[in-house]
């Protein structure tokens, strides 16, 4: 997503787009296979720029413990602050980007795909209560229960059965 700030006049500035996630070129692009809705809402004062995005879409993923896809709704914010000229803003926020004096347009592309890929989980869970799958059989068990007849002890663990009886 671009925006035009060459002639851009002091005050509030609303931008929406929709793009498919494989315009965007990345990797993350099977997790966010749906269109996803941007909403840019930019504010420009004396040499600053702040933009704040909104971005909703439906992730789609495999859960960890059974193996399934489903989608998941998404929507998130973020925010960055452009300032445009030759003195640079020196500040300790990550969020901040200088801009030359000749630039025309801000490519927010960037920045969406980092904050894509910053959402998608560390671990991916169907529901909260996923059985998972039987390392056993293979079996879902959140659809059927386990068909292993009797529970399979490591080899190594023999010995200390021994001990119990």
């Amino acid at each position: 997503m671009k925006i035009p700030i060459l002639h851009l006049s002091d005050g509030l500035h609303l931008y929406e787009q929709t793009i498919n996630s494989e315009s965007l070129n990345f990797s993350g692009s099977d997790v966010y296979p749906y269109p996803l809705e941007i909403k840019a809402e930019v504010n420009k004062f004396e040499k600053n720029i702040q933009c704040k995005v909104h971005l909703k879409t439906v992730a789609h993923y495999t859960c960890d413990r059974c193996l399934e896809l489903f989608d998941s709704p998404l929507e998130f914010n973020f925010e960055l602050l452009f300032r445009s000229g030759k003195d640079k803003l020196e500040t300790d926020e990550e969020d901040v980007i200088n801009l030359s004096t000749e630039t025309v347009e801000v490519d927010l592309t960037e920045r969406i795909i980092e904050n894509l890929i910053l959402e998608i989980p560390m671990k991916v869970l169907c529901k909260d209560d996923c059985e998972g799958i039987c390392p056993g059989c293979g079996t879902n068990l959140n659809q059927e229960a386990c068909q292993c007849s009797e529970k399979q002890i490591d080899p190594r663990w023999e010995k200390l059965r021994d001990l119990l009886e």
